[in-house]
C-alpha cells in the first residue's frame, strides 16, 4: 500500500509476487497456530471459531476501516496484549 499511495506505483501480483506469497503463508501460519491454540479447549468447534473470527470480524474490519486507523488499533492492540504477558 505505501508504495501504491506514496511512490504512485503499480500495485499488482507481476510487480509483487514474493510480498503476495509471504502474506499467504504467513496468514497460514497465523491460522495454524490460533486453531492449535485452540483445539484444546473447542475441539472440532474451533473450524466454526475460525470462521466466525476470520470471516465475521476480521474481513469486515479490513474492508470497513481506513488502513491508517487499523495500524493505530493494531498499535494500541499488541501494546495492550504485551503489556498483559509479561
Amino acid at each position: 500500500m505505501y508504495e501504491g499511495k506514496i511512490k504512485k506505483k503499480k500495485v499488482d501480483y507481476q510487480n509483487y509476487k514474493t510480498a503476495t506469497h509471504a502474506a499467504l503463508f504467513l496468514w497460514c501460519v497465523a491460522s495454524f497456530a490460533f486453531w492449535k491454540a485452540l483445539w484444546g479447549e473447542y475441539g472440532i468447534k474451533t473450524v466454526l471459531v475460525l470462521l466466525l473470527v476470520g470471516y465475521g470480524i476480521l474481513l469486515q474490519f479490513m474492508l470497513l476501516v481506513p488502513t491508517w486507523l487499523q495500524n493505530v488499533i493494531g498499535f494500541i492492540g499488541l501494546t495492550f496484549f504485551l503489556q498483559q504477558y509479561q
